[in-house]
């Protein structure tokens, strides 16, 4: 397997990247996920499925191994963020500009994405 590039550890400009989940086809590499990703998988706690006896994330998402960025299905955020100006812009995946998309500005973070959680779908 190749070592990761680097739209697989960071994002661009406008809060994407790639997702940097390995791949396999008949248990040999097959390069990586590749899927819009738009950051890394959160921490999760670890709970134990007690039908199968593993210990599992709590939270549901994906629980393999995700060496840098990760796509919704891996476990990776749904909503992107970007700093555009001096504030920060919180889009959906389907996200095309600043002019069309539904979108939403904060000086934080968090507070674009909470701002963002509470428009009108």
């Amino acid at each position: 397997m190749s070592r990761i590039s680097n739209h697989h550890k960071a994002l661009n400009e406008q809060g994407e990247g790639k997702c940097s989940v390995p791949m396999f086809s008949f248990g040999g590499p097959a390069g990586f996920c590749d899927e819009p990703a738009f950051g890394e998988r959160p921490d999760s706690p670890k709970v134990m499925n007690y039908c199968t006896g593993e210990m599992v994330r709590d939270d549901g998402r994906y629980g393999g191994y995700v060496p840098g960025l990760a796509c919704l299905n891996h476990g990776g955020p749904n909503v992107r963020t970007f700093m555009d100006g001096d504030a920060w812009c919180a889009a959906h995946p389907d996200f095309e500009n600043v002019q069309e998309s539904p979108r939403a500005f904060a000086a934080t973070k968090d507070a674009a994405i909470d701002a963002l959680r509470r428009l009108p779908k």
